[in-house]
């Protein structure tokens, strides 16, 4: 009996131990798209935003963001201007504006060095220039003083430049569009006097801009521009192609020489109208509501042309998701891809009580869609499927694999040499059904084999217009970092004991001591440091990499203890400590800077620091996993050092300062590797495109 109750733990144990291992910037584009529809920067420079800041580029930028914007390109040439920049030179309007109006200077010897380049706090210092600070009122000197006025006015916020690094184009971007929000020294909003709303913090450039915008038009075969543009928004993403294709919908400002073009679709049955059947503002298709956005539109729609509800249609949407045109007949066919994300049945009346189906699916252009379907067949999360749409409504069936493998090019325009389509549609996945569209961009130099790809298709070029991944960026698991957990070890023990009975306070003589021993003291001295250690650990190199798998098995470390202690004692101690590790946790956490409590089914080994949590659609956890720790001495861009091993940094990296046993949030801009101890938690997921930083935690130098 003894033994069939030990492998039966055993079992239990090597089970939890499997299920608990794993099987992933807005304000930054709204800058660069900001900076591009300005003047600040082409739509080529998009392609390349890590290339250093320049003083040429920075002086672009500081025009593109004052009120010389619109008169720069018309000043023509004016002779030499400095020794090393030409009159006739691409950048010399700019440069003439930004050294007039004292933003920056040239140098003593008669030469600007528009190559060189642009540190934070140069940056920061030209940025107050335009602000109209004046230098002597700052307190301190240089860089200390402008970097703790830029700070003050919001104008380092999402920046990932610390002090004395070079900036890049995006970082420059950022940079100058904070200073829209920024009060200029006369104590005005800055984007205000330049004629944009500001709200709330958020720039409406749109205010200015958009007052020149023709549109919506829907190409069709064949159709151009009526000029070249030197910006190009694809579905709100910076592109280099203006192509046209059929159906596509497009605006244009012939002053900005800017396009947006958009291929969004909404396609099926019409479930709604309103406010009214005959005049509707709105319509309901595959589980979402639309607003229409045009007139024709909204006559095709009408009941009185016998259009509305139980309508087979494809909508053609436009800025904002706003119905442009509306397709019927053949016209409305429409094929989407895409992966379960739940199911459920509902109990419907109307000629009688019966059940009804649906199933949301997020499909590769990121959109969810609601489909009813027959109650008889079974949809579970995470399935491929594929809807289609016809004259006779909406179908979902499951697809099988079509996998490919291969590596991005680096500019992210074509993959295992097969050319990526303009507007490729991207998803990755999990086996759970959480889903999230990326760009090419993000899987640029990336190398996928053929358990990364689930399934793909072409157009009829040959091109590869759409994907759906298996968990290759490790985006879509949530990161963070968990606070002290000896709580959670300390109740192992107490568990025990309780069962027991025995009494908390009795010291015991050994680990693994007999009936008359404390296994909560045993277990909480086995099992966890507190994070304070752990990090100090890190620190000082006491906790190497090769001992930070045993720190995070601390589930097998309680098993083994319980084996242990079940060899002694199977009078009920058995059953009390399969129940624990059978049952759930609450987890402290912060995630995203909010401090948040995951509720669990069952116990995972993390202990301190960065975790990685993976979730269903609905938002329970499934899995929980340690990140690895890193010591960072050198921070880049989008990337950081830890000796020669280079880490880059996601999108969304977490910054926190650990004090006395508690994380603060703060940004990349406020620490550094001089002042702070920086340990950078990374995920080690297996993820093709991960192992990218996620959290960052400071511990300053004192």
């Amino acid at each position: 009996m003894k033994k069939r109750f030990l492998a039966l733990l055993l079992a239990v144990c090597i089970a939890c131990a499997m299920l608990v291992m794993p099987a992933s910037a807005t304000s930054a584009n709204t800058a660069v798209q900001t900076a591009v529809m300005l003047g600040g920067l082409t739509s080529e420079q998009t392609a390349g935003l890590n290339a250093a800041l320049t003083r040429g580029q920075l002086a672009r930028l500081l025009v593109a963001f004052s009120p010389y914007r619109e008169s720069a390109a018309s000043q023509g040439t004016a002779g030499t201007l400095f020794t090393d920049v030409s009159g006739d030179a691409p950048l010399a309007p700019y440069i003439r504006i930004a050294v007039q109006q004292g933003w920056m200077s040239g140098y003593t010897d008669g030469s600007f060095r528009p190559d060189n380049q642009i540190t934070l706090e140069e940056a920061c210092a030209a940025a107050l220039n335009l602000l109209g600070y004046d230098v002597t009122t700052l307190s301190g000197t240089f860089p200390t003083a402008q970097l703790n006025k830029a700070n003050e006015l919001g104008l380092r916020t999402d920046l990932n430049c610390a002090p004395g690094q070079v900036m890049n184009l995006e970082d420059g971007s950022v940079l100058l569009y904070n200073a829209l929000t920024a009060k200029n020294g006369s104590g005005e909003v800055y984007g205000s006097t330049l004629g944009f709303s500001v709200t709330d913090g958020q720039v409406s450039v749109s205010s200015v801009l958009l007052g020149s915008l023709e549109g919506p038009f829907v190409a069709g075969q064949g159709t151009q521009l009526p000029f070249t543009p030197s910006a190009v928004y694809r579905n709100d993403t910076a592109t280099a192609s203006a192509e046209l294709n059929p159906y596509d919908v497009y605006y244009y400002s012939a002053n900005a020489k800017t396009v947006w073009i958009y291929s969004k679709k909404a396609a099926g049955r019409i479930t709604a109208v309103a406010p009214s059947a005959s005049a509707p503002t709105s319509v309901t298709v595959a589980g979402t509501e639309y607003t229409i956005g045009s007139s024709s539109a909204a006559s095709v729609l009408s009941s009185l042309n016998g259009g509305g509800v139980g309508q087979v249609v494809t909508l053609l949407l436009g800025m904002d998701n706003q119905v442009v045109q509306v397709l019927t007949g053949t016209q409305a066919d429409e094929v989407f891809y895409g992966v379960v994300q739940n199911s459920a049945r509902s109990l419907v009346e109307g000629n009688g009580a019966d059940v009804l189906q649906s199933v949301a699916v997020a499909c590769t252009d990121g959109v969810v869609r609601t489909v009813n379907v027959d109650k008889s067949l079974n949809f579970p999360a995470g399935m491929l499927v594929e809807i289609t749409v016809d004259e006779n409504g909406e179908n979902v069936r499951s697809i099988d694999t079509k996998s490919i493998s291969g590596t991005f090019n680096e500019t992210g325009t074509a993959f295992s040499g097969t050319a990526l389509a303009n507007g490729v549609e991207i998803l990755d996945t999990t086996a759970e059904g959480v889903a999230g569209a990326i760009s090419p961009s993000r899987l640029s130099g990336v190398t996928l084999n053929g358990s990364d790809v689930r399934y793909y298709t072409t157009n009829a070029q040959g091109e590869i217009d759409r994907m759906i991944l298996n968990n290759a960026t490790g985006d879509l698991w949530t990161y963070g970092v968990l606070d002290d957990v000896r709580n959670l070890t300390s109740a192992v023990g107490s568990t025990v004991d309780s069962s027991l009975g025995r009494p908390s306070t009795t010291v015991p003589g050994t680990t693994g001591s007999t009936s008359t021993g404390n296994v909560a003291a045993d277990v909480a001295d086995l099992v966890l440091p507190s994070t304070s250690d752990i990090l100090y650990g890190i620190i000082d190199g006491s906790i190497a990499s090769t001992l930070w798998d045993s720190l995070t098995s601390s589930t097998g470390k309680v098993a083994a203890y319980a084996l242990q202690l079940a060899s002694k004692n199977t009078s009920g101690a058995l059953s009390n400590i399969l129940g624990y590790l059978g049952t759930g946790a609450n987890y402290v956490c912060y995630i995203n800077g909010e401090n948040t409590t995951l509720q669990t089914s069952v116990k995972y080994p993390v202990v301190a620091g960065g975790i990685a949590v993976s979730k269903s659609p609905t938002g329970t956890v499934k899995s929980m996993i340690q990140l690895m720790p890193t010591m960072i001495d050198q921070i880049g861009a989008a990337s950081v050092m830890s000796g020669n091993t280079r880490y880059e940094t996601a999108d969304n990296m977490q910054v926190y300062l650990w004090y006395k046993g508690q994380y603060f949030t703060t940004s990349l801009s406020q620490v550094n590797p001089q002042d702070y101890h920086l340990i950078g938690w990374y995920d080690s997921l297996g993820c093709a495109a991960g192992n990218k930083i996620r959290v960052l935690v400071a511990v300053k130098k004192d």
